[in-house]
């Protein structure tokens, strides 16, 4: 759901904590969207971002007493879903098999594949293979950098390291995305 709600979030987390369930319902909507985002590519396995997903959304409700309306709740929230999804991906998935070769061989065999299609799928499956080899912090910083487009410094907060630590981990995770996908996309 793209649509604008006619209030701010500030005032809508106001509402939450008066025990308005129309308010709760606005603001999921309203985020919800950046918050699968953000967990799809850290987790990287389609089956397990909706669990994800849920789980950020208990947290935020369970602990929205005690969010201060002073700062930014894009950027609390935003922290919120990337420690879970690190938190989840530590624990649920590092032991899944994340692509599924039969879903590749349907590609492959569809009647209309359409070139570009399937070049694109293709290049997915390479780049989603190339982020499982980086450590998630690597692709968490470069997921909340470059596809969040957060600042440095909000990265570092939401790590829980420094700003040098944070261009590290940008760094080293485009160093090893490069060198995965030259190699896998020019054979």
């Amino acid at each position: 759901m793209n649509r604008q709600y006619p209030v701010s979030d500030e005032a809508l987390i106001e509402a939450i904590k008066k025990g308005d369930e129309n308010a709760a319902a606005w603001l999921y909507h309203r985020h919800v969207d950046r918050v699968h985002r953000i967990c799809y590519r850290i987790v990287l396995d389609t089956s397990q971002v909706q669990d994800c997903v849920q789980e950020v959304w208990l947290k935020v409700f369970r602990n929205i007493n005690q969010f201060q309306c002073s700062k930014s709740f894009a950027a609390w929230l935003n922290s919120v879903s990337a420690n879970t999804a690190i938190d989840y991906y530590r624990k649920w998935v590092k032991h899944k098999n994340h692509i599924d070769s039969n879903e590749v061989r349907a590609l492959v065999t569809d009647e209309n594949p359409g070139e570009q299609k399937l070049d694109g799928a293709v290049i997915q499956q390479r780049i989603r293979e190339a982020m499982e080899k980086v450590s998630v912090n690597q692709r968490t910083a470069f997921i909340l950098r470059y596809f969040e487009e957060m600042p440095i410094a909000e990265i570092a907060e939401t790590l829980g390291c420094t700003e040098g630590a944070v261009r590290t981990h940008i760094r080293r995770s485009l160093l090893a995305l490069r060198a995965k996908l030259a190699g896998k996309l020019n054979q």
